[in-house]
């Protein structure tokens, strides 16, 4: 009876020291734009430019995660919206741009549709894809979906994030129609 008490202590010991391995990576991601839009919006018309909040349209319980399929989501310190709405936040700073509350006529929406880790025969790959919507006093001016794919090339899965969102951001600084809706041609 005694050894039987003993082995269950020592199994459930061993369980509470792995759960953490099994709820996933935690990274904390100290996330700065550092790229070059290649754009100047000094002179963009219709602003100040106003980024609202982005929401979280993803199918997943923790919206600190990052789905990684078989090998267990990985767990940011703040939420994927928040590191996204401030990359592009960091971005339009970047460029010149002059930046306003949510409350001014000229604003940026957006919604991160998915953020997840794939590993394949070619590696660990991080796609993010997110829905922005420009709207100028109230009608919408410009919508579409951006989308990023990087590979991590053997960098940790930090500086593979990293990478995803600078590259996220500038598919939007390539984009002719938002641009043009920001008087920039």
């Amino acid at each position: 009876m005694k050894s039987r008490h003993m082995i269950s202590l020592a199994l459930s010991g061993l369980l509470l020291a792995t759960s953490p391995l099994m709820a996933g990576e935690k990274i904390e991601l100290d996330y700065t734009y550092t790229g070059d839009t290649g754009v100047s919006l000094s002179s963009m018309m219709g602003g100040p430019l106003g980024i609202n909040s982005f929401t979280d349209q993803r199918a997943i319980e923790n919206k600190h995660d990052i789905k990684r399929a078989q090998q267990g989501d990985v767990t940011l310190s703040q939420p994927p919206t928040e590191i996204i709405q401030q990359a592009f936040h960091e971005a339009f700073v970047s460029a010149d741009a002059q930046l306003g509350d949510a409350d001014t006529p000229l604003t940026l929406s957006g919604k991160l549709l998915e953020m997840e880790i794939v590993e394949s025969a070619d590696g660990t790959e991080v796609l993010i894809r997110c829905e922005l919507s420009l709207n100028n006093q109230g009608r919408n001016a410009w919508q579409s979906v951006v989308f990023s794919r990087v590979a991590a090339d053997g960098q940790d899965l930090s500086a593979t994030i990293t990478q995803g969102l600078d590259r996220l951001v500038n598919e939007l600084f390539l984009d002719d129609y938002f641009l043009m809706e920001l008087g920039i041609f």
